[in-house]
This record gives C-alpha cells, structure tokens and sequence, in this order.
C-alpha cells in the first residue's frame, strides 16, 4: 500500500515539525530593542528552529503531492476548496502559536497549515484505497 506508507511518513515527519516549534516556543524570548544584542539573531535557537520546523513541513506538503491531488483524496479537484481548507487550518495554527512564538508564528502557521491540509488529504486518498480493495 503505497499511500499508507506515504500517509505514515509524512505523518512522522510532521511531528517532528511540530516538535521543532515546540523547541522554538521552549526557547523563544521576546526581542530586546534597547542597546545592542548579545549575538545575532540569526543563531538564536527559537528562530532556527522555527526555521527548521518551517522547512520540514514543507518537505511534507511537496512530497506529499502528488498523493494528496490523487483520485480518491478530498477536494483533490478543486483548488478553491483546497485552499480553503489551508486556510482554516492556518487560522488555526495562528490562534495556537500565536502566544507562544510571537512573530516567528507568520513563518511557522503558514508552512504547519501547508502540511496539515496535504497530511487530510493524504488520509482520504488511503482511506479511499482502503475502501476500494475492501469492495473488490
């Protein structure tokens, strides 16, 4: 079952993106504007990791691609629903990092969001697949 091994590692992969904004969120400090800073933010942890998180989300949402427009995944021919349903979960990932990332939350909902909508629809597609062998 080539989507159930799709929908598994994506799946892993995204936890893994959300334990890196857990780490970010560990770690993040609201920015200090007064006088000059101790190192560059560049390697302050909560931004690479918010960094990395972003990146490995969207190493899910392109892998699973391809799967996730496939016959049998949800809204898979409609790019208004699709972008719907990124958006609301979006939304939802603004609401829930919003506190606790501050403006690193802008990097990070969007790309969460991304993978989230990609990981609904890889579930449909296997669910479909699952579905279709059970029938014949």
């Amino acid at each position: 079952m080539k989507s159930a091994a799709r929908l598994l590692g994506s799946s892993l992969a995204f936890v893994v993106a959300l334990a890196l904004a857990l780490a970010a969120a560990h770690w993040y400090r609201v920015p200090q504007l007064a006088g000059t800073p101790e190192r560059s933010a560049w390697v302050e942890p909560d931004l690479l990791c918010s960094l990395a998180s972003s990146a490995v989300a969207l190493s899910v949402a392109a892998w699973s691609r391809r799967s996730a427009v496939g016959v049998g995944a949800i809204a898979s021919r409609s790019v208004f629903w699709r972008a719907l349903i990124w958006v609301l979960f979006t939304l939802l990932f603004l609401a829930l990092w919003a506190t606790q990332l501050g403006l690193l939350t802008l990097l990070v909902a969007p790309t969460h969001a991304l993978a989230c909508a990609r990981l609904v629809t890889l579930w449909s597609k296997w669910r479909s697949d699952v579905l279709f062998e059970r029938a014949g």
